[in-house]
C-alpha cells in the first residue's frame, strides 16, 4: 500500500478542467490589456500617459524607461495569450517565467 491520497480519474478531470478555464481566462485577460493599451497603436504614448515614465531607469532590464517596460511585458502577456488562442506562434525559445519574475513581489508559491 503506497503512502499519501492515489489521484483518481475523476479528480484528474477536474484538474483539467480547472486548468483549461483558468489557463483561458489568464489568455483573455492578456489579450484584454493588450487592446487596452495597444488598441489605436500608441501603447508607450498610453502607458505614459497613465503615469509610467518615459526617462531611463536602469533598475529595468537592458535600463528602459519603466513605460518601456511595461509595454514589453504587456506584449509578452499577449503572446501567451495569442499561442493560447492559436494566433501566435513563439518561434524562439524565450522564458516567459524568467522575464516576468520582477513581477512576482517576492510570491514564489
Amino acid at each position: 500500500m503506497a503512502v499519501g491520497a492515489v489521484i483518481g480519474s475523476g479528480q484528474v478531470d477536474n484538474i483539467l478542467s480547472s486548468l483549461a478555464v483558468n489557463f483561458r481566462n489568464l489568455a483573455q485577460q492578456a489579450a484584454n490589456l493588450s487592446i487596452e493599451i495597444n488598441g489605436q497603436g500608441t501603447g508607450l504614448a498610453v502607458l505614459q500617459s497613465l503615469g509610467y515614465s518615459n526617462t531611463a531607469n536602469p533598475a529595468n532590464p537592458g535600463g528602459i524607461s519603466d513605460a518601456a517596460w511595461a509595454l514589453q511585458l504587456v506584449n509578452y502577456f499577449n503572446t501567451v495569450a495569442g499561442v493560447w488562442f492559436g494566433t501566435a506562434t513563439q518561434a524562439t525559445v524565450f522564458n516567459y517565467n524568467t522575464v516576468s519574475a520582477p513581477l512576482w513581489a517576492g510570491r514564489v508559491d
